[in-house]
């Protein structure tokens, strides 16, 4: 499967505050190089694969506002095991694009696990347990650096309808405390 991309709408759409040519490229390298194993039983054997398979200039063009020329489009080519989630299992029922305007990862990585799940714990999450499931084991260090970054992107994440309450992680909204 093939996407063509604009790459003005991609800094545009990706971040609020936008992100230059060699950022979109330093994306588009790490989703090229990240693998996805997928084991399930409705599937005989795991699927091993990337999310996208590579990223090249398209022959379509659009009008460049800056030059007053032409600018190419990009083609990008999604993994097959990336194209296999989307068929069979990859749902979204959020916007995504509150989650990219977070400052850090690990918070946007957070967001995603809690909003992929249809039920929350009593309680919420524990803080620490969201930092492992979407982390890995971590040093002290850096699980203090994740607490902190989380901190950070408090108010961004109350946006998406979460709320950092001391140790624990909730979802504020229909339903919800």
């Amino acid at each position: 499967m093939e996407l063509l991309v604009d790459p003005a709408r991609v800094r545009k759409t990706i971040s609020d505050s936008g992100y230059s040519f060699t950022q979109i490229e330093k994306l588009f390298v790490e989703l090229r190089t990240a693998t996805i194993i997928i084991e399930t039983p409705q599937f005989d054997f795991p699927i091993i694969g990337g999310l996208i398979d590579h990223v090249i200039p398209s022959s379509k063009t659009r009008p460049d506002p800056l030059t007053g020329g032409e600018r190419n489009l990009w083609r990008v080519r999604l993994g097959v095991a990336l194209v296999m989630l989307l068929e069979h299992d990859l749902s979204l029922f959020y916007d995504p694009a509150p989650i990219a305007r977070l400052q850090h990862g690990i918070s946007q990585a957070v967001a995603r696990h809690v909003l992929s799940h249809k039920v929350e714990p009593t309680g919420g999450w524990y803080l620490d347990t969201l930092i492992v499931a979407v982390a890995g084991t971590v040093p002290n260090k850096a699980m203090r650096d994740a607490r902190f970054r989380l901190r950070e992107d408090t108010e961004k994440l109350k946006v998406l309808g979460l709320v950092i309450d001391g140790v624990r992680v909730r979802r504020k909204g229909p339903g919800n405390a």
